[in-house]
């Protein structure tokens, strides 16, 4: 059995010949998006080699103009195994929702509106964002979690002309992920900074003389939980001040927190914004 798809790549990296780098990059990610497609519907945290045997991405043709690759998954023997895709095309219908899910999510994310995911006893997801609320029907939760990373790795590759368009269809040329340079970033969670400085004592492990980044380990009580933090300078103070606080145990950093809020986990801190740095 076999799901026919139809990815392609737009831009100027695809004229005239293709840019390996970019080629690459995206038939990897997309690799990642089947991989993550199976993990949720086989409810495996990894793939071995058994389970390449049972399902297989495999490009059959190409088309110039854009990157266009003409691919199929075959899923040898898992109608037995796995109850889910009886009927296909249940797989790719479940991830087209899943991405619908996540576009949705993320959409309402970065428009400032507070998210809430429930589940019903039927298996349906309900996504309330401010006075909206929209049904998922099966594992989009499931399936959004485990191909987010993958389509990431898409949005990384949008690069404004060079890179400005990605389209995944599936059977029929039904659509399945469109993503467009003009709205790169969309899938990462957004972030607030705190626009209060607070105080907080902390140990200095890391630091990169060039970026002017690293990392800090707070201790118990104190504004912030306790845990390691990537910090970045964002003062006047000088390098050699960084690098002389990691031989001190503990340093006062005056700086604001900045945060990430992301639909699919709880916020949390995304890094800290060093104003000045006091051993």
């Amino acid at each position: 059995m076999r799901d026919n798809y139809k990815f392609e790549m737009k831009g100027r990296a695809f004229e005239d010949g293709d840019r390996l780098d970019k080629v690459a990059a995206g038939l990897q990610a997309l690799q990642h998006i089947f991989d993550g497609q199976f993990r949720a519907i086989s409810d495996k945290k990894r793939l071995h080699e058994q389970d390449r045997q049972l399902f297989q991405a495999r490009i059959f043709r190409y088309e110039d103009g854009s990157f266009i690759a003409y691919l199929g998954v075959a899923y040898s023997g898992l109608q037995t195994a796995l109850p889910f895709i009886q009927g296909t095309p249940n797989i790719w219908e479940a991830t087209k929702n899943a991405f619908d899910f996540l576009k949705n999510i993320y959409e309402s994310a970065h428009n400032g509106e507070e998210v809430k995911i429930t589940h019903e006893g039927n298996g349906n997801t309900i996504v309330h964002a401010n006075s909206s609320t929209i049904i998922y029907n099966g594992p989009v939760v499931n399936i959004g979690t485990q191909i987010i990373g993958a389509v990431r790795e898409l949005d990384d590759l949008l690069d404004n002309e060079e890179v400005s368009k990605v389209v995944l269809e599936g059977p029929d040329s039904t659509p399945i992920l469109e993503m467009e340079s003009s709205k790169k970033g969309l899938y990462y969670p957004p972030t607030r900074i705190d626009d209060s400085p607070i105080q907080i004592l902390c140990d200095i492990y890391d630091f990169n003389k060039y970026d002017k980044t690293g990392k800090a380990r707070i201790s118990t009580q104190q504004k912030i939980p306790l845990g390691n933090y990537k910090f970045r300078s964002i003062g006047d103070q000088s390098v050699e001040e960084f690098i002389l606080s990691m031989t001190e145990p503990q340093v006062l950093l005056n700086c604001l927190i900045k945060y990430q809020t992301d639909p699919l986990s709880e916020s949390k801190i995304n890094e800290i914004l060093v104003i000045s740095i006091a051993a």
